[in-house]
């Protein structure tokens, strides 16, 4: 595509139309420039230019939106276009914020830094601080949650490769219960029930069915 000319602070560009077609014209909002900041985008494209820009959508009265920022760097858009959605990868803790954890992805391009874990993302447990649960210099395996080339980064889990304890704790209370089915079960041949094998206590972890009605919720 080629620079036009300018809206304010939205780059205007024309689509290469194949030979015979006629040419559509789009548009780069001023935030989907660059990831450099720029008081305008003026200061870095020149009318005429030719530029690589993604689609991200449709603008007013069908018009499309690309996004420069996002084939910026191609070193770094072909880094995060490779990873999917549940892949593992490795890196290592670079810094510590409160608002999340950035990580120096292994592979991706030099002088950057692609990998982000949000708080909620570290543990299952309950943390004041990200440094609660890991600390720089740190190498972790993660698991990819979403590439992201606009942003230039990568967003990240270390709690996804760890057992949700609610699953545990399912999974507990379905052998309990498995094992109280099986603990008294008919005798087909008497017609009677067997007793409780030893060292099954009667009751052990269960509530009754008189206190859960006489609950007032």
């Amino acid at each position: 595509m080629k620079v036009t000319g300018f809206d304010g602070a939205d780059v205007l560009v024309q689509l290469m139309a194949a030979e015979g077609e006629g040419a559509e014209i789009g548009r780069i909002p001023g935030h989907e420039a660059s990831m450099l900041r720029r008081e305008h985008p003026s200061r870095l494209f020149e009318v005429g230019r030719e530029i690589s820009a993604e689609e991200i959508g449709r603008w007013r009265e069908g018009q499309r939106q690309f996004s420069a920022r996002a084939c910026e760097i191609p070193a770094l858009r072909s880094f995060l276009l490779a990873l999917e959605p549940g892949q593992l990868v490795a890196g290592t803790v670079a810094e510590v914020h409160g608002f999340g954890v950035l990580v120096h992805v292994d592979g991706e391009p030099d002088g950057l830094c692609t990998g982000f874990i949000r708080g909620p993302d570290l543990t299952w447990g309950l943390i004041s601080h990200p440094s609660e649960a890991v600390e720089a210099g740190r190498r972790v395996t993660a698991e990819v949650i979403i590439a992201e080339t606009r942003s230039g980064q990568v967003a990240l889990s270390l709690k996804a490769l760890r057992e949700a304890p609610l699953i545990r704790f399912a999974d507990q209370v379905g052998r309990l219960r498995h094992t109280a089915r099986a603990a008294r079960r008919p005798d087909t041949s008497s017609g009677r029930s067997l007793p409780y094998p030893a060292g099954f206590r009667q009751g052990a972890g269960l509530v009754s069915g008189h206190a859960v009605r006489s609950t007032a919720w």
